[in-house]
């Protein structure tokens, strides 16, 4: 296995970190792809638990490698119940997650589980815009624009209770009414974007607009409606279930998330893509839970799948249908292509 060093949040030079590290069979610096399951408690703690990232390196062609160093290495490092709360987290919080990946620029592909945007319905809806004094936003980038300009990536203290205060001026939007799918959501039979009672799906949705505004600005391509002619350095939206079902795999993932992950790793080489994984990793993947016996690490480790099938040529989108114009506002679903629909394995 390559040693990448030790990465702990943003402290070290990414620059320093892919110079350092070149593919053996191109002699081009490495590349690194991101599955990230997302989740946003208002306490810095309670982050730090819930987003989970795995992260691929390519060390060749059609050829990855998940190793327990890098931003892995706080999936498998030894617990000290003495030690300070950021030492003993497996994930992340949010401002340090925008800060690794906004200074890094071998991330080439990010694979998240928050809706990108919402309905097309409500980015025209003048009523839902005057809860927030806003006329209609009518476009997704006004939408995002006002939601980042009002939401900051930050903490009121350095301490595991710290919160995210800014979550409460999005407030007003807190209704049931505003449940409305995306066809995207209705294609994947996934929840509204600002459903706020029984998970954090309306948090992860306001939340995810500052971060994705925060990688845009930094060079980051948001995928919305297409996954042909993409750039460098794209982000996109995933749905962990989707990409199970996509890989083959049937029954509940939650709960028999060691099937499930053999099952996409088999989809990866069928698919003519060879994936190594650590196995630290993968049985912390496997065994890793959160409150509501929530397999995260399994969610990241899907996302991941989905990220290494957008790099391959082998993802599409869950469009429900929607036209181009609607598509491009609301965002839809990266998965990857059924066995039985992909191309012949490169």
């Amino acid at each position: 296995m390559l040693s990448l060093g030790l990465w702990e949040d943003h402290q070290c030079d990414p620059r320093a970190r892919v110079s350092n590290f070149l593919s053996y069979t191109t002699g081009e610096p490495m590349q690194f792809l991101i599955g990230c399951d997302f989740g946003v408690p208002r306490k810095a703690g309670d982050q730090a638990k819930k987003i989970i990232l795995i992260e691929a390196v390519q060390v060749g062609d059609h050829h990855f490698q998940i190793n327990a160093d890098g931003r892995n290495e706080r999936l498998v490092r030894h617990h000290m119940p003495s030690d300070a709360w950021k030492k003993n987290r497996r994930g992340w919080t949010l401002p340090d997650l925008a800060d690794s990946l906004v200074t890094d620029s071998a991330v080439t592909v990010a694979a998240f589980d928050f809706p990108f945007s919402i309905p097309k319905s409500l980015l025209d809806d003048a009523a839902f815009a005057g809860r927030v004094n806003q006329p209609a936003f009518q476009t997704r980038e006004q939408w995002a624009g006002f939601v980042s300009s009002n939401f900051r990536l930050q903490f009121n203290s350095d301490k595991a209770n710290a919160e995210l205060a800014d979550l409460a001026n999005f407030d007003a939007w807190r209704d049931k009414s505003l449940w409305r799918k995306r066809a995207t959501d209705m294609a994947t039979k996934g929840s509204p974007p600002l459903k706020h009672n029984f998970q954090n799906l309306f948090a992860m949705t306001i939340a995810g607009a500052a971060l994705l505004n925060r990688l845009e600005t930094s060079g980051y391509h948001i995928v919305l409606d297409t996954v042909d002619g993409t750039p460098d350095r794209c982000v996109f939206e995933t749905y962990p279930r989707e990409v199970a079902s996509r890989a083959g795999f049937t029954g509940s993932y939650k709960k028999c998330p060691g099937d499930c992950l053999a099952k996409a790793e088999e989809y990866l080489e069928q698919s003519g893509v060879t994936l190594d994984c650590d196995q630290r990793v993968r049985r912390f993947c496997q065994e890793y839970r959160t409150s509501g016996n929530d397999p995260d690490g399994a969610d990241a480790f899907l996302c991941l799948v989905a990220a290494i099938a957008f790099n391959e040529g082998l993802a599409e989108m869950c469009d429900g249908g929607a036209t181009a114009d609607i598509l491009k506002e609301e965002a839809a679903m990266v998965v990857p292509k059924r066995l039985d629909a992909t191309v012949e394995p490169p």
